[in-house]
């Protein structure tokens, strides 16, 4: 399963508190979360940032990818 386009509403929505709802193991991931609900950072670059972290890490987050669909 492949992550979906960088103008995908699901971006968004994990941006603005969605990535609470991702259950994950990987540390790199949980890491990720945590530093962005504490972030100031407008939704927009949040979402970009999610989007350029799940790009990268695509290989090994597959879990993680199969519950974008679900957000």
């Amino acid at each position: 399963m492949s992550i979906p386009a960088p103008s995908s509403p699901v971006w968004t929505r994990l941006a603005s508190g969605g990535l609470s709802r991702i259950q994950t193991s990987h540390l790199g991931t949980q890491m990720l979360i945590k530093r962005l609900e504490l972030s100031p950072a407008p939704p927009a670059a949040k979402a970009a940032e999610i989007y350029n972290y799940f790009a990268k890490w695509e290989r090994s987050l597959a879990n993680e990818v199969a519950q974008l669909a679900r957000l």
